[in-house]
C-alpha cells in the first residue's frame, strides 16, 4: 500500500528534527547539571582513584628495582598524600611522609630527590597549607622547609645528581608546593570575604529598604489617621447634635442617632490603635492637598526645575486620603527629577470620569553614583497610590517616566465639564 505524502507533512518532519535536536541539547544539559552538583564527589573519586594507581605503580617500580617485595609493600601508603590532601591534609602528611623516608633509610632514593616517587609528599604539602588548620600548615611549612635545606645541601654536595642548569629548579619543589598553598589558601581566603562582603551588603540593602519603607508607612499611618480622625469626628458631632434635636420629638430617630454617634466613637478608637502599630510617632498639622498643589510646582520652580504642566478636566473629585497621595507622588516624582534628571520635566494631570491620571516625565542625566541610586522613594511612591486604591508605574531609561492613576471619589465623580488645556512653564529661577 502506497502511501501519499501531503505538501504539510514535509513540515512534520522538519518539526520532528528539531524535537530531537532539542531533546539531545536538553539531555546534554541535564547531564551538565547533574555533574555540576555532583562535582565534589567526583573530584574526591578521581583522587582516590589517581591515589591508588600511584601507590600500585610505586609498588611495582620499587620492588622491581630493589628485587625485594617487603619495600614495594612499604611504599603502598604513600598513595594517601594524593587522595586525602584535600579532605585530610594532616592525615595525608602523616600517612604518605613515613614511606619514603623508611625506604630512603633501606638505600633506595627513587632517584631522589627529582624521582617521582616524591611527587606526593609534594601534594601532601600543598594540601597541609591550602586546606589544614592552622597547626596543619605549620607541619607541611617544617616538612617542606626541612627536605628543601636537605635537597639544597645534597644537590650541591653531590655531583652524581647530574642536574642541568634548569634542574637544580627541582631542587626547590618542595618549596614550591608550600608557595602554591599559601596562594591557594589565600585565593579561598579572599573569595569567602567577599562571599561575606557580597552577603552583608544584601542584607543592609534589605534593611535599609525596610526601614525606608517603614518610615513611609510611618508617613502614610499619620496622614491616614488625620484624614480619618477628622471624618469621623465631623459624624459624631453630627450625630450627637441630631440626637439632642430630635430627642422630644422622635426617640427612635434619637436612638438610631445614638448608635451611629457610638459606633463612630468605636471606629475612631480602633483606627487609632491600628495605625499606631504602624508608626513610630505622630505629627500634628494639616496635611497638603490640591489646594497646595501650586505651591509645591513653584516651590519646584524656585528650585531650579524647568517644569512644564498641562492638566486637562476640572479638580476636586479626590477624598483627602487620594488627595494628599496625589500630593506626595508628584512632589516625590519631581524631587527625583531635580535631583537626578537633567533638571526639566514635564507634568500632565488628566481628570476623567472615574480616575485622576498622572505623567511626570524629564531626562536622565549622565550616569553619576549619585544619579543612580534613587534611593526607595519609587517603594514609597508604589505603596501610597495602592494603599489609596490606584496604581503607579514607572519607566527608566534615557528618559525617565512615572505614571499613577488614582480613583475619584464616587460619591461626586460624574461627567467631567470639558476644560481648555491648561499648559504653564516656568524656568529656573
Amino acid at each position: 500500500m502506497k502511501r501519499v505524502i501531503r505538501s504539510g507533512e514535509p513540515r512534520e518532519f522538519r518539526s520532528g528534527a528539531g524535537r530531537a535536536t532539542r531533546t539531545v541539547a536538553n539531555m546534554f544539559d541535564s547531564v551538565l547539571d547533574r555533574m555540576t552538583a555532583h562535582a565534589p564527589r567526583i573530584r574526591f573519586l578521581a583522587e582516590v582513584v589517581l591515589g591508588s594507581l600511584f601507590s600500585l605503580t610505586a609498588a611495582y617500580y620499587a620492588s622491581v628495582a630493589t628485587s625485594n617485595w617487603l619495600i614495594g609493600l612499604i611504599m603502598l601508603p604513600l598513595g594517601a598524600g594524593i587522595a586525602l590532601y584535600r579532605i585530610q591534609p594532616l592525615w595525608a602528611v602523616l600517612i604518605a611522609t613515613p614511606p619514603i623516608a623508611l625506604v630512603v633509610l633501606t638505600g633506595f632514593d627513587g632517584q631522589t630527590p627529582h624521582g617521582a616517587l616524591w611527587f606526593p609528599i609534594y601534594i601532601a604539602i600543598l594540601g597541609a597549607v591550602a586546606y589544614g588548620s592552622e597547626s596543619t600548615r605549620w607541619v607541611g611549612r617544617s616538612i617542606s622547609l626541612a627536605l628543601t635545606v636537605g635537597y639544597v645541601a645534597g644537590g650541591v654536595g653531590y655531583a652524581a645528581y647530574d642536574l642541568g642548569p634548569f634542574g637544580l629548579l627541582v631542587l626547590f619543589l618542595p618549596a614550591l608546593a608550600w608557595f602554591v598553598g599559601e596562594l591557594i589558601r589565600a585565593l579561598r581566603a579572599r573569595n569567602q570575604l567577599s562571599a561575606t562582603v557580597a552577603t552583608v551588603s544584601t542584607q543592609r540593602d534589605a534593611a535599609l529598604t525596610r526601614a525606608d519603607l517603614e518610615a513611609e508607612r510611618t508617613r502614610v499611618a499619620r496622614d491616614v489617621h488625620d484624614i480619618v480622625a477628622h471624618s469621623l469626628t465631623v459624624v459624631i458631632a453630627q450625630a450627637d447634635g441630631a440626637r439632642y434635636a430630635t430627642a422630644g420629638d422622635s426617640p427612635a430617630a434619637a436612638d438610631a442617632f445614638e448608635t451611629i454617634a457610638q459606633t463612630a466613637r468605636d471606629a475612631l478608637a480602633d483606627v487609632r490603635v491600628l495605625l499606631t502599630e504602624l508608626r513610630h510617632t505622630q505629627e500634628a498639622g494639616p496635611q497638603p492637598g490640591l489646594d497646595d498643589l501650586d505651591a509645591l510646582l513653584q516651590s519646584m520652580r524656585e528650585s531650579g526645575l524647568a517644569l512644564e504642566v498641562r492638566e486637562f478636566g476640572d479638580r476636586g473629585r479626590l477624598t483627602e486620603a487620594r488627595e494628599l497621595a496625589l500630593y506626595r507622588i508628584v512632589q516625590e516624582s519631581l524631587t527625583n527629577a531635580l535631583r537626578h534628571g537633567d533638571e526639566a520635566a514635564t507634568l500632565e494631570l488628566e481628570w476623567g470620569e472615574q480616575a485622576v491620571d498622572l505623567v511626570v516625565t524629564n531626562g536622565a542625566a549622565t550616569e553619576t553614583p549619585e544619579s543612580t541610586d534613587r534611593g526607595h522613594g519609587i517603594d514609597g511612591m508604589r505603596e501610597r497610590a495602592s494603599l489609596a486604591g490606584g496604581e503607579l508605574s514607572v519607566h527608566e531609561g534615557a528618559v525617565f517616566r512615572v505614571r499613577a492613576r488614582l480613583p475619584l471619589d464616587e460619591r461626586t465623580a460624574g461627567p467631567a465639564e470639558p476644560a481648555d488645556e491648561l499648559v504653564t512653564t516656568g524656568a529656573p529661577a
